[in-house]
């Protein structure tokens, strides 16, 4: 059985290496070994919405995730899409109104039917995470957050704008990562 261990990686990557082996092979089966306190829901969704058997062993400092891997079909969800909010503002219009329509916009995607698999932060959108920045803008994110949507904030563009993320749960990634989630994404839809 092959071991993929993931502790102290982060979930995007875990994610990948999960499916770069399974899409390697036809059947088969692995353990997957996450830190206990890591986003091993998202993991084991993942697995069964592709018809994957999954099981769970937990021990004290560690969760090991058995998927296995026979005669499956995936299940495709076509309307699975992933979102790149590129600024702090909705639209090239008057600045304020901008940043009032992006917040709009985040707390009616709360309300949806239908949520993105992930939410994208890139260069002037990680603003919307300014400590001094609207705090229903971060209460809305967190809630996608809360419902299973993967929230993304590029690495550089925090250092560029001289910020921290304080939020846990928000996923710091790079452009590497940002690359591989959009390659992945069946949809993209980028405000």
């Amino acid at each position: 059985m092959k071991e993929i261990d993931c502790r102290g990686i982060s979930f995007p990557k875990t994610i990948r290496m999960v499916k770069k082996y399974f899409n390697s092979i036809g059947e088969g089966e692995a353990i997957v070994i996450v830190n206990k306190d890591s986003d091993n829901a998202n993991i084991v969704k993942v697995a069964m919405s592709k018809g994957y058997q999954v099981e769970i062993e937990e021990n004290d400092e560690e969760l090991n995730i058995m998927i296995e891997k026979r005669g499956c079909l995936e299940i495709i969800d076509e309307k699975e899409f992933s979102i790149l909010i590129t600024s702090d503002k909705f639209g090239a219009g008057d600045e304020k109104l901008g940043k009032i329509l992006l917040n709009e916009y985040l707390n009616a995607l709360n309300e949806s039917e239908k949520l993105p698999k992930n939410i994208i932060f890139l260069n002037e959108a990680v603003k919307v995470f300014d400590t001094n920045g609207n705090k229903e803008k971060i209460n809305n994110i967190k809630l996608l957050s809360q419902e299973g949507v993967d929230v993304l904030v590029h690495e550089g563009s925090l250092k560029y704008y001289k910020l921290d993320i304080v939020d846990d749960f928000v996923e710091v990634v790079d452009m590497y990562d940002i690359v591989d989630i959009i390659n992945e994404s069946k949809n993209l839809i980028k405000l």
